[in-house]
């Protein structure tokens, strides 16, 4: 791609609050703490509030929040999530700074920088630590840059909903040590070239290039035979002690395979196009060779809708085997939107209602309204086992799937050796399963996490956590697992000496702390989020930095939001060209390995991109293939001048026709609705089909809707207020004319206009969906 010229400005001319992003992380033995720093600046002529949606890893507990702005470091406190946005908005409005950092879904984060002045710049650094999960001798320690796009409406705030860019390039330095018994591991890093440094006192990683494009998941395989991977951390807890026990269990003599009873579900949709596609592709490959005369399986693809192979699971004979690589080898990403839910509501129906049928699903897992799929999952019986497949797989979604039904999930970078993966499911799969599986705890155990303990698969981990009130002289965790043979298995572990932490509080009672969250209701969770100072459901990261008020801003400030550069391969724009290894056994000095020409790629010029031309799904109804054809005909009509006559000549303005009086009644710009209209309609699946040149106008057009809604949205809250306010007395008496009360009446009504757009889009949405049902159900067995 090319060069930038600037941080803060994308290929398109447009402005970016965060320029710049730096991670430190420290690999001790038994668990990592990573450092990040996010730096904003105002390169504008109005004071702004950033607002950055980002991922961390499901895992990671955020320990600490330091703001650096104006030659003052403020240390964050966390703060009940009412209060906290309350508190923040009182100190915008009063022209001070604030930094507000939320949860708003699993491994999902907001950063809220508010009121920074014109050439001001703010370093936001947060801290969290993570345990290892070893599967066998080996740990993946990954980091999320980006948020791939998703499939479906973000159930998140506008403001809040991650927007992909083709034309912004966020950009990260890394520095990744290690200590302790982990420096004598193998490293590989399939997805970034890195360096290596070796000392006596450890080995530090760190990127070959000072930066790199955010475009991707940062991966470390650890490979460490001679590594601590059973153990217990114990740490204070008030006058108490937390203790926290990772188990690795083995299963000597219980090694009968179990024949397999599997439904097979391939994520076909558009997003999966190019090296997610692929990987899919290369683990189905995979279990097809794998498979015995006495397994059984089906094979379902999805994307809008679903195409099965049978409707019951085959056995494994030659002819059905053949049939099943036939039907594999003709598979490709181009069914549409990703309909995972019904997919796999097809395979539980598939699978009957057999205890021992699994569910083995490929997904890059880009869904926007997971947790339903999740619930649904539940209560379906079945195992699922998983693969995010991907260079920004969503972590939260797949790893929840496998988990709440007794799987377990495997994340494969593009790069990353997919057979080993899908060798370890099987041998998952053919496992004995547990009848009964406990953790016990010496006399005084309270608090003890989780309730009940979930799948445990030979050389996988299992945590468990919990809290004394008086530390136990002596003590031991003990593991016990009976399987369904009736053997039992026992892996103990003692507990190691404590030291006294200056607060009372280590780190980990608080990791303890965050896992016993999952499984507390509000009130209870509320309280034990405030008393450990953590980020959850019920409660914010808060830092006001008051201003003197010289300084203090004069205006509200204009929302800019950061866009997520658009993750490497997603859609088929693109491929992940990079793949790096590194082995430190072989290796003792730095060294480099590269397999790309980092000349040719920095020449690369984002206009020679080629999207592949995807043809138009059969069942879409004509207005939007016509609003398709227009769009690819000229895209430079994806503009706020052109959205109401692409509207008009696909025939789709009718359906929002009353949406449009309103607009005007209230004085609005037709055209910019009508331009929010065509962003949000081509913003789903319904815009995967587009070409590359009319993704890059409609990521513009994308940001010129959010940026109206975001105004919109402010008058709106602003002119509630303002309209109760013309209500007293005094007010009616300062009011000079009848007009300027009703000119704020008019702006309070703009919520209710954006409540009418919301069901407008969302009415059209159904008809889309009920057409194409239609038209499945028209050509039979599309839908099963």
């Amino acid at each position: 791609m090319n060069k930038l010229a600037s941080a803060l400005t994308g290929l398109g001319g447009e402005r970016v609050a965060l320029c710049d992003v730096s991670v430190s992380a420290v690999l001790q033995d038994l668990l990592a703490e990573v450092a990040v720093s996010q730096t904003y600046r105002n390169d504008e002529r109005v004071n702004i509030e950033a607002v950055y949606t980002f991922p961390l890893p499901l895992d990671a507990v955020l320990l600490e929040l330091e703001v650096e702005i104006g030659g003052r470091l403020l240390k964050g406190v966390v703060v009940e999530k009412k209060a906290a946005e309350g508190k923040y908005e009182d100190a915008v409005e009063a022209g001070d700074a604030a930094v507000m950092l939320e949860a708003i879904e699993p491994g999902l984060f907001t950063m809220n920088v508010g009121n920074l002045l014109p050439q001001e710049t703010a370093k936001i650094t947060f801290r969290y630590a993570i345990l290892y999960r070893w599967a066998g001798d080996r740990l993946r320690f990954f980091l999320p840059t980006t948020i791939a796009p998703r499939f479906g409406e973000s159930p998140h705030l506008p403001h809040q909903a991650p927007k992909p860019s083709l034309t912004v390039e966020n950009q990260f330095s890394l520095r990744v040590e290690v200590r302790g018994a982990l420096r004598d591991a193998q490293f590989v890093c399939p997805s970034h070239a890195i360096e290596l440094v070796k000392s006596p006192e450890g080995v530090v990683l760190s990127l070959s290039q000072p930066n790199a494009v955010m475009d991707r998941d940062f991966v470390l395989n650890v490979k460490a035979p001679q590594a601590t991977r059973s153990f217990v951390l114990c740490g204070q807890d008030g006058v108490g002690l937390a203790a926290v026990a990772s188990f690795q269990p083995f299963f000597p003599g219980l090694q009968q395979p179990r024949p397999l009873n599997l439904a097979i579900v391939i994520d076909c949709s558009g997003s999966m196009q190019g090296d997610s596609m692929e990987q899919a592709k290369q683990a189905l490959e995979g279990i097809l060779d794998g498979l015995q005369p006495h397994d059984r399986i089906a094979l379902i693809a999805f994307g809008n809708s679903t195409n099965v192979l049978s409707d019951r699971p085959l056995p494994c004979n030659k002819t059905n085997l053949a049939k099943a690589k036939r039907f594999a080898k003709a598979l490709d990403a181009n069914m549409g939107g990703t309909e995972i839910g019904n997919a796999l509501r097809e395979a539980y129906a598939v699978a009957g209602r057999s205890e021992s049928a699994d569910v083995f699903l490929m997904t890059d897992g880009e869904v926007s309204d997971w947790e339903t799929v999740v619930d649904d999952a539940k209560k379906s019986g079945h195992r699922i086992f998983t693969v995010g497949v991907g260079s920004a797989v969503s972590e939260a979604f797949v790893r929840e799937l496998a988990a709440v039904t007794g799987g377990v999930c495997e994340l494969v970078s593009p790069r990353e050796g997919m057979a080993d993966r899908v060798v370890r499911h099987f041998e998952r799969m053919r496992a004995p399963r547990a009848k009964r599986v406990a953790v016990r705890w010496p006399d005084g155990a309270a608090n003890i996490t989780p309730a009940r303990i979930g799948a445990v698969f030979e050389g996988d981990t299992v945590v468990a956590c919990a809290r004394f009130d008086r530390a136990p002289a002596q003590g031991a965790a003990i593991l016990e697992v009976e399987t369904d043979k009736g053997e039992t298995v026992r892996q103990e572990l003692a507990f190691p000496a404590t030291t006294p932490t200056p607060d009372g509080l280590s780190t980990v009672a608080r990791v303890a702390a965050a896992a016993r969250l999952k499984e507390l209701d509000d009130g209870v969770g509320l309280e034990t989020a405030l008393r450990y100072r953590l980020v959850s459901p019920w409660t914010n990261w808060l830092v006001i930095a008051p201003r003197t008020d010289e300084e203090k801003a004069q205006d509200l400030p204009a929302l800019r939001k950061v866009p997520q550069t658009l993750a490497a391969g997603w859609g088929g724009v693109g491929s992940v060209a990079m793949s790096l290894s590194m082995d430190a056994l072989a290796a003792p000095r730095a060294m480099y390995s590269r397999s790309v020409d980092f000349a040719a790629m920095e020449d690369f010029d984002l206009s020679e991109i080629e999207t592949p031309r995807r043809s138009l799904p059969l069942d879409l109804p004509e207005p939007y293939r016509r609003l398709l054809e227009l769009v690819d005909a000229n895209a430079s009509r994806l503009d706020v001048a052109g959205a109401l006559d692409l509207l008009t000549e696909s025939g789709l303005a009718a359906e929002f026709d009353d949406l449009f009086r309103h607009t005007a009644d209230l004085g609005l710009s037709v055209d910019v609705v009508a331009a929010i209209v065509l962003a949000r309609l081509l913003g789903g699946p319904l815009g995967e089909p587009l070409s590359g040149d009319a993704q890059v106008a409609l990521a513009s057009l994308q940001e010129r809707a959010r940026e109206a809604t975001d105004a919109l949205q402010q008058m709106g809250r602003h002119g509630v207020a303002l309209a109760r306010l013309t209500q007293e007395p005094a007010a009616r008496e300062v009011l000079r004319r009848r007009s300027d009360g009703e000119d704020l009446e008019r702006f309070a009504r703009m919520r209710e206009l954006l409540d009418h757009l919301d069901e407008a889009v969302r009415r059209s949405g159904e008809r889309l969906q009920h057409e194409r049902a239609r038209h499945a159900h028209r050509e039979g067995g599309a839908i099963a």
